[in-house]
């Protein structure tokens, strides 16, 4: 990768070394079950939004290429550009948040740092927080406390039924935010045989095992403010409120901390606990409307990019020297978009 700064090319290099072989083993996995030449019509999405075709997938690439999807899917559904009005992407699966900004052009970042490692390659711009219907649910010295830990999708949480600990599904079960009953939505899929529906009765007994301790421990302290017992809806609620505002927070800092006002903006809900809690965020938040969509990747552009780095100073007289380096640059990117059946 022809790029300065030698150690964040070190860290992707062996990002890429790393995840590469273990993303090529899942695409033979994929692709064996199909007839011959589907490797050849098969395109992934990457961390800047764009397709590639498989053999020119790569690790470090796709760190962010989910989310991706679920950018492109709402920046071309929900932004209207008759009114410009601005749209933030709330992306909530079971392990973690993603949230992202579109205003009429997608905005990337080219150098990030994840867990410590720092990619060299371009991706949109999304904050990630680890609150999400997997994370769970603490009560300690007094507070009640959402994640980081994730109970993971094996065991899961208590309404998995093998064994997980409490999580914010639970807490959406115990709500009644989450109907076990309309099976077209969760199947008969849970417990060891993989044959049983989501557990409302394990997911009260825990929130109700927890509510005692959580009740013990206010009727231990001596403020002499007379306190009444919390029932488990409002234990179970309390945690959605801690979770929401978790996730808030990287919405503020894509917004107010960039000078856009939060409630000008249109919250667009996707991934699979999304819809549970996009009405509570946008309250809070001060939205208005909320658009709740199933598009994504479908709709992304194939794309290719080449770099190079330049010392040039930038000033008037590089600019000619500027232009022709781009110029050949973008040369490169049509040419290999044309070997791959594009045409210009």
């Amino acid at each position: 990768m022809p790029m300065v700064r030698i150690v964040p090319r070190g860290y992707t290099a062996s990002a890429d070394a790393y995840l590469t072989p273990c993303i090529k083993k899942y695409i033979r996995g994929f692709t064996a079950g199909f007839q011959e030449g589907i490797q050849d019509k098969v395109l992934f999405m990457q961390s800047d939004g764009g397709l590639t075709p498989v053999a020119k997938f790569y690790g470090s690439r796709a760190i962010l290429s989910g989310p991706a999807g679920g950018v492109v899917g709402y920046a071309m559904t929900t932004f209207q550009r008759e009114t410009d009005q601005p749209v933030i992407g709330f992306d909530m699966g079971g392990t973690s948040t993603d949230v992202s900004r579109f205003a009429g052009q997608f905005e990337h970042v080219f150098e990030t740092t994840t867990a410590g490692i720092t990619i060299q390659a371009p991706q949109l711009d999304i904050n990630t927080v680890a609150a999400g219907g997997g994370s769970r649910l603490f009560f300690r010295a007094g507070l009640f406390v959402v994640g980081p830990e994730s109970a993971s999708a094996h065991p899961g949480p208590v309404c998995y039924r093998k064994g997980g600990p409490l999580a914010v599904t639970d807490a959406n079960l115990v709500l009644r935010r989450i109907l076990p009953e309309y099976v077209i939505i969760f199947p008969k899929i849970f417990g060891k045989s993989e044959d049983l529906p989501l557990d409302l009765e394990g997911s009260w007994l825990a929130f109700k095992k927890l509510t005692e301790e959580v009740n013990e421990f206010l009727s231990s302290q001596d403020d002499g403010a007379k306190k009444d017992p919390l029932s488990v809806e409002q234990v179970a609620m309390g945690f959605i409120t801690v979770a929401n505002e978790t996730m808030c927070r990287p919405i503020r800092t894509l917004t107010e901390a960039r000078g856009h006002d939060t409630a000008r903006h249109v919250l667009a809900c996707f991934g699979g606990a999304g819809g549970q809690h996009a009405c509570s965020i946008a309250r809070s938040l001060g939205m208005s409307t909320v658009f709740i969509h199933p598009y994504g990747l479908a709709l992304a552009d194939v794309v290719h990019e080449a770099q190079e780095p330049c010392a040039r100073v930038y000033n008037k007289e590089s600019f000619g020297y500027l232009d022709g380096r781009i110029d050949l640059l973008t040369k490169k990117c049509v040419e290999e978009l044309k070997s791959q059946g594009f045409e210009e």
